[in-house]
């Protein structure tokens, strides 16, 4: 492709904003120019319009993405998506019909069915789409892989994710998809795994799977319960365990519900031969029986490297995105589990909880507390005999034709 990349983005505000301060930076550079960009809150977006400089730079601003589209930009090289999830699946067919390459942020969609129709229409791209997990790209953890693979440390036995993500009662009153399992009849399914730490999730199925450097892998069957502290409709609190298709087993705690001033994340895996674990995305500790400790910093996540790391293969510099749309197949499967799995969402006792005074934040005083239980333990809440905990349940991916009806009876 010929640089610098004609490019649209939608989406104005929220993490829009992001994606604009990027490629503001990447026109300084060269690589790429912003012709248009659209929101439907355009006219509440003056300061951001502002900030970015539109007016200056010349970017064409619209209320709708198809007036956008169809206005005289002149041929768009690159589309970026950075709009709520349940636009992404049209806004990537429009760009896949005009032969323009897609960058769409994460997740996809968290719809199997519409992931499969996104899939049929990625089938006609000209160009890989992209989509925008965080790590994937990062030379040190694709090296961390390649030492896994070359057998290191052993057969992989299990993985593990820990993450606890405080966010205040404005979080979910941000927009008018957060926290929902619907909207307008369309699957939603906002929540901790399947939004905000959705990269770390999309991480450990990357590292799970022991095939393939650029493989991920992907679920047999589940046993999870689902709860929620805030007053919203889907969940902000989740355990699971989870078999691999590979028979690895995945233990996952993940919540909004926590009272830690920082956010936590913590992924494990356990080999015959040593245990891996990254800290905070970064701080990487290798633990061999005999030997000292292996301990090293990797690089962290970065909107603009993601972003470049996929012009780099526009350019003809990698053999291929980060992660394409089929990549992504693992994950939205993983998502789908947890509710047919959980079967139902649990609403923690008003008291057991608190008002954390670092956010603000409705809390479970002994959320990290029962997520260890799991990571290290294997036991799931109600297993360990915590009284604010209740049963879930256990769902193979045979059941993933009923995931509709069962959103709908959580709904």
């Amino acid at each position: 492709m010929i640089f610098p990349l004609q490019t649209a983005i939608a989406g104005i505000g929220g993490f829009g904003s992001a994606h604009h301060g990027v490629f503001a930076r990447l026109e300084e550079r060269g690589s790429a120019r912003v012709a248009a960009t659209c929101d439907p809150a355009l006219g509440r977006l003056g300061e951001t319009c502002e900030l970015h400089q539109f007016a200056r730079r010349g970017v064409k601003t619209y209320e709708d993405f198809d007036e956008m589209l169809a206005a005289d930009t002149g041929p768009l090289d690159l589309g970026v998506i950075a709009s709520p999830i349940q636009f992404h699946a049209p806004m990537h067919k429009a760009f896949v019909r005009r032969q323009t390459a897609c960058y769409l942020e994460k997740p996809p969609t968290l719809d199997p069915a519409e992931f499969q129709e996104m899939l049929a229409v990625e089938d006609q791209a000209v160009v890989a789409t992209n989509v925008g997990f965080s790590y994937i790209h990062l030379r040190d953890r694709l090296e961390l892989k390649r030492r896994m693979l070359a057998g290191e440390f052993g057969r992989l036995k299990g993985l593990a994710f820990l993450g606890l993500a405080p966010r205040n009662p404005a979080y979910f009153q941000r927009n008018n998809w957060a926290g929902r399992l619907t909207l307008n009849g369309k699957m939603v399914l906002d929540s901790c795994l399947g939004n905000a730490m959705s990269h770390f999730l999309n991480s450990m199925l990357f590292f799970g799977d022991q095939e393939d450097l650029q493989g991920w892998a992907r679920p047999a069957d589940m046993t999870c319960e689902l709860y929620r502290a805030n007053p919203i409709e889907g969940t902000d609190t989740i355990f699971a365990i989870c078999a691999l298709e590979n028979g690895v087993e995945l233990r996952i705690a993940g919540s909004h519900a926590c009272p830690n001033e920082e956010q936590i994340t913590e992924e494990s895996f356990e080999f015959e031969h040593a245990t891996v674990t990254i800290r905070s995305s970064v701080h990487v500790t290798i633990q061999r029986p005999g030997l000292p400790d292996e301990i090293s910093l990797i690089a962290g996540a970065s909107l603009e490297h993601a972003v470049e790391h996929y012009l780099d293969f526009l350019r003809g510099i990698h053999s291929r995105p980060a992660q394409t749309l089929k990549d992504c197949r693992g994950f939205v499967e993983t998502n789908a589990l947890f509710y047919l799995a959980g079967t139902q969402i649990h609403d923690f006792p008003q008291n057991a909880l608190i008002s954390s005074q670092a956010h603000s934040a409705i809390a479970l005083p002994d959320i990290e507390h029962a997520a260890r239980r799991l990571i290290s333990g294997r036991l799931l809440p109600s297993q360990a005999g915590y009284a604010w905990a209740k049963p879930g349940g256990s769902s193979t991916m045979a059941g993933l034709s009923k995931l509709e009806e069962a959103i709908r009876g959580m709904a």
